[in-house]
């Protein structure tokens, strides 16, 4: 019988967890000996290996009040922050579902040929890798998926995950108002999924993301009568369009706190290969012109209330996790696929190089770690892997390690200043961008192979309203970004599913 590359890591893996168990047994059994008394006994349960809560939340910027968004209303994550070490500088290594979970799931780089779009599949693209749920339940862990978390439930669902993966039954129902199907009108201009944002008298369990909620609470209590740890991933759908919620989380703001973008227009000196999203063409507008002063206004709102409404259910789980007491047994990590453009020179969505859609939060609240600490590290999501096994004392093999091009954070969570990249990776479709502290420069190989680029400098115009590229000043970082982007774009080549 061939054994092929899983069934080979699977077999390594239960291999290493029974040996390190019986070598633990060894070692408390010799050193009872030695000692006066035998404080251990022998067949002692070995210490129970820290179980991993991840939570992943659709489309979302930075709009969270320990990141200094003062519009925020998030009482919930800005607790989470506070417990545990929350990352400043994190990216995304794809600006567009899919792909970038399909990355981050794998710690594998996106390239030209693969974590393309929104339909990317780990399973498909890379079939030898090992993603992050199949290296836990490897390990002796029982590992779910509830919601969104990979794009797609069926990707790589029989090989992460000890229970198939879990969505609610309809991807919504996104609408409740009785006018919404008033404006279900296909068109060349407006798809055919309803109004881009609504607000509903319905409890926070009519929802998808209620829904996802609820199982993930009703599983974390039956784990806690388990004997072995968990890997428990729960994803949420908001904010991402449409920008639906409860009535409850818009009547926290008021309207007239959002005030439009006054970036209005591209950036100046921009490439022609940056574009804004498409995506919210597909929902109708109401009676409001696109990219007005009131359109900016309500999708602003309706962003902020879903993200709140999101708040609140990461609040319940937490909460149970709390009152079931596996706080202290559990690491939990918090971030986003991308970031999102809010109006910004009036692009909405992601799906560009912009450091609006790349830039994301990224929490992790880990047992016996230090609280309320900050790093400004440059990190992105292909960390978080390599993360998680070092902080649930594991070990990679040798062929996982070279798989994985992410670096483990854990050094950060000692030591928050340390240094622990120069720069990060980040590419959609023909654009490769790098960012540095303060630089973010893309490539763009257009279609007949033209090279256009773009340089903003963060410290000076935070708001990426200047394409500074071919500005003198700039010339010897434009000549030492693009070679540190080509280290990476071959990086990103040299995975092969041939490993």
């Amino acid at each position: 019988m061939r054994i092929n590359r899983r069934t080979m890591i699977t077999m390594r893996a239960r291999m290493s967890v029974k040996l390190s168990a019986l070598l633990s047994i060894c070692t408390l059994y010799l050193a009872g000996c030695q000692s006066v008394s035998l404080t251990q006994q022998p067949g002692a349960d070995i210490q129970k290996q820290p179980n991993v809560l991840l939570i992943m939340v659709d489309d979302y910027r930075t709009a969270m009040g320990a990141m200094g968004d003062t519009r925020a209303i998030t009482p919930n994550l800005d607790k989470l922050a506070s417990q545990g070490m929350l990352f400043n500088r994190a990216y995304a290594n794809v600006p567009v579902c899919g792909a970038s979970r399909a990355s981050m799931m794998t710690s594998i780089y996106p390239h030209k040929t693969r974590f393309i779009d929104y339909l990317a599949n780990a399973e498909r693209e890379v079939p030898d890798a090992v993603t992050m749920g199949e290296f836990f339940k490897s390990a002796g862990y029982h590992t779910l998926s509830n919601g969104k978390v990979f794009h797609s439930r069926e990707d790589s669902n029989e090989e992460s995950w000890s229970e198939s993966a879990w969505e609610p039954k309809a991807k919504g129902p996104a609408y409740f108002s009785e006018d919404s199907k008033n404006y279900v009108k296909p068109s060349k201009r407006f798809g055919n999924r309803g109004p881009w944002y609504e607000r509903s008298n319905h409890d926070d369990e009519a929802y998808y993301d209620g829904q996802v909620k609820q199982k993930t609470i009703a599983d974390l209590r039956r784990l806690a009568q388990q004997d072995k740890p968990f890997f428990l991933a729960a994803g949420f759908r908001r904010p991402h369009l449409p920008f639906n919620a409860p009535k409850t989380y818009f009547e926290l703001y008021n309207q007239t706190d959002f005030q439009p973008s006054t970036l209005r227009t591209k950036p100046i000196n921009a490439p022609e290969s940056l574009t804004g999203s498409g995506e919210i063409h597909v929902y109708h507008f109401k009676n409001h012109q696109y990219n007005s002063d009131e359109f900016h206004r309500l999708s602003l709102l309706g962003y902020y209330a879903a993200v709140s409404f999101i708040d609140q259910q990461v609040g319940d789980i937490l909460a149970t996790l709390d009152a079931l007491g596996l706080r202290d047994d559990t690491i939990v990590v918090l971030t986003s696929d991308h970031g999102f453009n809010l109006g910004e020179h009036n692009y909405w969505g992601k799906h560009n190089m912009l450091n609006s859609a790349l830039h994301i939060p990224l929490i992790i609240d880990a047992p016996d770690r230090e609280a309320a600490l900050t790093s400004d590290a440059l990190v992105s999501l292909v960390d978080v892997f390599p993360t998680l096994i070092e902080l649930a004392g594991l070990k990679p093999d040798q062929q996982l390690s070279q798989q994985m091009v992410g670096r483990s954070l854990v050094p950060l969570l000692t030591n928050p200043e340390d240094v622990h990249k120069p720069v990060v990776y980040s590419r959609f479709k023909q654009g490769d961008t790098v960012i540095t502290e303060t630089l973010i420069y893309t490539e763009y190989v257009t279609a007949d192979g033209h090279l256009q680029r773009m340089l903003f400098d963060l410290a000076v115009d935070p708001q990426e309203t200047t394409n500074v590229v071919f500005e003198p000043r700039y010339h010897s970082d434009v000549k030492r970004l693009s070679a540190q982007l080509q280290q990476l774009k071959n990086q990103s080549e040299g995975y092969s599913t041939s490993q």
